[in-house]
Order: structure tokens, then sequence, then C-alpha cells
């Protein structure tokens, strides 16, 4: 086991129970969310900022995007859309307020929405699955995208010979990919079984499960290549540090900012 290995288990290991536990309640599951897009929005404007040299941006960015998943849970998920949409002119108000060069505007408008609709928006339906559809499909939804990427990793990192994306991220295979979709899905019935008949929670069906794991294979694998272009955009290898082995908090939850909107439209509309 290489070093890094051993290091991503050891911070896995350490986070996981703490972020597990902000489940058991609503207040606590709106602290984790808030405080993941804190870091995440601050390591998406900080990579922003180095291509125009201007940070006044970066602040009002992701007090915005904070403000605005504080207060999209404190109302309990109610007019969503409506919330984004102040979220978005007040952050273009700044925006224009704020800036003292034209040739920075394009950037930083994209920049902050972006924070504002990828990180905070997307991980914000958090919220309506658990006040919607229970605690253990929120937290399964966390935890099955955790095992996809834990086992994609382990298996494209051992047998990954058929790379997809050799533009925007060379390491990624097919054979990850299934090594990934397996583990989920296996770890998905574990979950229903576990949760669903020993404790009662209320976690989707077994038929459903299958398709649930399509969509973090698929979704998640998107996610994960839409950040890495990002970050080939920006020059970068990691987000940020703030998780060791794991990169930064944006490199973690990159797959769940695809998969988390599409689990929810999907159990909304009952095919989950």
């Amino acid at each position: 086991m290489t070093v890094e290995t051993k290091t991503r288990l050891i911070t896995a290991l350490i986070v996981a129970p703490f972020v597990v536990l902000c489940f058991i309640s609503y207040k606590s599951l709106i602290g984790l969310v808030a405080a993941v897009v804190l870091l995440a929005s601050y390591e998406l404007l900080n990579m922003a900022s180095r291509e125009s040299n201007e940070r006044t941006f970066v602040k009002y960015g992701v007090a915005i995007s904070v403000g605005f998943v504080v207060i999209h849970g404190i109302t309990e998920a109610q007019k969503g859309l409506l919330l984004l949409s102040l979220a978005f002119v007040l952050t273009n108000v700044l925006v224009i307020l704020t800036q003292k060069s034209i040739e920075t505007v394009w950037s930083t408008v994209i920049a902050t929405s972006l924070s504002l609709t990828y990180v905070a928006g997307c991980l914000s339906f958090f919220f309506p699955i658990y006040l919607e559809f229970g605690a253990a499909n929120a937290l399964l939804n966390l935890t099955a995208v955790w095992l996809y990427d834990t086992c994609a990793y382990f298996v494209g990192t051992r047998w990954g010979k058929t790379k997809i994306s050799r533009k925007f991220s060379p390491n990624k295979s097919l054979e990850g990919i299934i090594g990934g979709f397996l583990g989920a899905l296996v770890f998905s019935f574990l979950y229903k079984f576990i949760f669903g008949f020993v404790f009662k929670a209320r976690v989707m069906p077994f038929s459903s499960l299958v398709i649930f794991s399509v969509i973090v294979a698929v979704f998640g694998t998107f996610g994960d290549l839409f950040e890495s272009a990002l970050k080939r955009y920006f020059k970068v290898k990691d987000t940020g540090n703030v998780l060791p082995g794991h990169g930064g908090m944006l490199d973690r939850i990159d797959g769940l900012l695809f998969v988390t909107p599409i689990t929810y439209y999907l159990l909304s509309i009952g095919v989950l």
C-alpha cells in the first residue's frame, strides 16, 4: 500500500464518522452542507481569481453561496429556485459594484455564478431529499457516491486499461467505472437490508437501487470529469489540500454535485 493510499484511508476514517453523524438531525445537516459549500466555493473562486488577478469577488462569492444554503435549509427547502434567482441577482449586483476593470467582469460573473449554482445549488438538493424522502435516502446518496469513488479508484489503479478521457482525466478507466458501479450496487443492497429491514428506515426499493447505482456511476463520473476539466483549465492538480490524500473539498464532492440533483428528481417522479 502506497503512502498516498494510506493517507487517503486515514483521512476517510477520521472524517467519515463525523459526516455521517450530521445526518442524525436536519439542523446538523444544514451545518454540514454550509461548511462544505464554504470550503468548496472558496476553492473554486480562489482558482478563478488566479487567472484574472482579481480577488474582490472571492469573499462575497463565498458569502452569498453559504448564505443561500443556510436560508434554503432554514426555510425547509421551500422556494429554492426563487432563492437561487435572488442570490444570482445579488451576486451580479456586487460584481458590477466592485469590479475595477472591464476585462475581469466576464470571468468574475462566470466564477461567482458557478459557485452559486454548481456548488451551493446542486449540493442543497440534500435538503429536499432529507425532508421529503427521509434521512436514510439522503445518507445513501452520500455514502453510495463515496463507495463508488473508492471502488473506482482501487479497481482503476489495479486493473484500469481502457481510458475514457485522456484529455480531461487520463487515469480514469472503464474498468474503474465498472468496479465502482458494482461496489455502489453491493453497498446499496447491504444498506437497504440494514437500514430498511433492521432499523425500519425509509429506503428506496431493491429494484430502484439498481437504477440508482447506474446514476451514481454515470453522473458521478461526469461530475468528476467536469471538475477535472476545470482544474486542467486553471492548471492545478488539486483544488486545495484541506483533505490529505484527497486534495480539496471540491475534489471530494465533485461526483455528488452531479448525482444529488438527479437523485432528487428521480425520487420526486417515482423512478427511484
